[in-house]
């Protein structure tokens, strides 16, 4: 489970290389956006887990224009490599890139995943920008090609296991460890999507369908068994079925997920595995006089209650709140 959970990061490092040589300039694709329960067309029919991230979803809420929009394209100047590229390129990711699904399945040897990033590309400029890279940088990006089709391996510094990219058309690219999953998915682009197991349909209908970011991840047997060999968990990680839930912005940040056990009395003890933290976060604010407020605050707004076999646990950050931990953070760049 850890290896793959590092596998991931560094595949999702490596598509930032690939977006930063991926301007703007084609309309929208009509599927660019997963929607209601929706898994990206191209999610593979065996996904056990599920990310989304809505990027415009999230741009376009009060939130983030208020406070998050200013600060993110002033960190991305700050970032003189990145800013050369997104220049150069002339990709705004704040206008011209919409969503980021992750799949995957399995775990160790056995894990399989794949990103699929939808926007608007301009392909002449992606492949001859690409091109400019890869003769300064042969060891983090060679280009060969597959029929029609460019497949760009990118390798990140300290990365020994390579990640492949290939943009199936001018609005969909795809990136996965394995040079013939990105070239399968490529081929599937237009078809019929794969039929999801069922349990992840199960899953995507917990949702709201409101997330500007959302995860669904479904409880394997394999799973199951390491889980159940953590102390924190023991025998209750056998009872676990799916987990879903995700981050809805409006003026608040509303953090809410849903755990599916398979009986009640499994749920009741999750619930009470989560109460007990309360009690933790109440002595942090005890012995941080500062932070007091704030994390009050926070014990105050995390709910957790049970309705057979679920278990919903949500957390509303408020405006308020966003503003003391503001305040805090400021206090402690001063006097650094």
């Amino acid at each position: 489970m850890l290896s793959s959970l590092k596998t991931w990061q560094k595949v999702l490092g490596l598509a930032l290389v690939a977006l930063c040589v991926a301007p703007a300039g084609a309309a929208p694709a009509p599927e660019a956006r997963a929607g209601r329960s929706e898994a990206d067309t191209l999610t593979p029919a065996d996904a056990e887990f599920l990310l989304v991230i809505d990027l415009q979803r999230m741009l376009d809420s009060p939130l983030v224009k208020k406070y998050g929009l200013e600060d993110a394209r002033a960190a991305l100047k700050k970032n003189e490599q990145v800013d050369r590229a997104l220049t150069a390129t002339g990709l705004d990711p704040f206008k011209d890139l919409n969503t980021i699904t992750v799949a995957g399945s399995g775990t160790g040897a056995k894990a399989k995943m794949l990103v699929v990033v939808r926007g608007r590309f301009d392909l002449d400029k992606v492949h001859t920008a690409a091109e400019d890279y890869a003769k300064q940088k042969p060891e983090q990006l060679k280009i060969s090609k597959e029929g029609d089709v460019r497949v760009y391996e990118l390798k990140g510094k300290g990365t020994d296991k390579p990640a492949f990219a290939a943009f199936a058309d001018k609005n969909t690219l795809v990136l996965s460890p394995s040079r013939d999953a990105t070239l399968k998915a490529v081929e599937n682009v237009g078809k019929a999507q794969a039929k999801l197991n069922t349990e992840m349909k199960d899953a995507l209908g917990r949702l709201s369908g409101k997330e500007s970011l959302w995860v669904a991840a479904v409880v394997t047997d394999e799973a199951r068994k390491q889980m159940s060999k953590s102390p924190m968990l023991g025998e209750l990680g056998s009872k676990l079925e799916s987990i879903t839930g995700g981050m809805t912005l409006t003026d608040n940040i509303l953090l809410s997920f849903l755990v599916h056990t398979s009986d009640p009395k499994a749920a009741a003890q999750v619930k009470k595995k989560v109460n007990d933290f309360k009690p933790l976060l109440t002595l942090m604010a005890q012995n941080n006089e500062e932070a007091a407020p704030l994390i009050s605050d926070l014990v105050d707004n995390l709910k957790v209650s049970t309705d057979n076999t679920d278990v919903r646990i949500s957390l509303n950050i408020t405006e308020d709140m966003m503003e003391k931990a503001a305040k805090i953070k400021g206090k402690e760049k001063d006097s650094q």
